[in-house]
């Protein structure tokens, strides 16, 4: 890895632990460890925001580091190289997974599982999220 990258690691690894707590925050994560179909080299972090203002912080923590990030929710459906993402994964859907369900209409955070926002479906009678 080349110094300046190193160095731009090291400031937003800084700035991650100026935002999250020291668990919510892993360097070099196997990314086999949260992908469904287990495969998947090291992201150079892996944080788990719990609120929408610590997931607004990282995304820009990111962007002033110029690292690239990547959203992901519960890792179904996603593959990752075993050479592993060069970045930051922010994973949402431990923490940011409710949704609430008015009328006819269903408000889901955007770490809830679509079979949670289906079934919730299917309890209030409503139609068009069938899978």
């Amino acid at each position: 890895m080349k110094r300046v990258e190193m160095r731009m690691n090291q400031e937003l690894g800084k700035k991650l632990l100026s935002i999250l707590k020291e668990e919510q925050v892993k360097k070099d994560e196997p990314m086999k460890s949260h992908t469904t179909f287990r495969v998947g080299g090291p992201a150079d972090y892996f944080v788990t925001p719990q609120t929408a203002e610590e997931v607004a912080k990282v995304i820009e923590a990111c962007t002033q580091e110029k690292v690239p990030y990547y959203i992901v929710g519960n890792g179904s459906n996603l593959l990752v190289g075993d050479k592993g993402f060069r970045g930051a994964i922010i994973q949402l859907y431990k923490s940011m997974g409710t949704f609430q369900v008015e009328g006819n209409q269903i408000t889901a955070q955007a770490g809830c599982s679509l079979a949670q926002i289906a079934n919730a479906a299917l309890d209030a009678a409503l139609t068009g999220f069938e899978f």
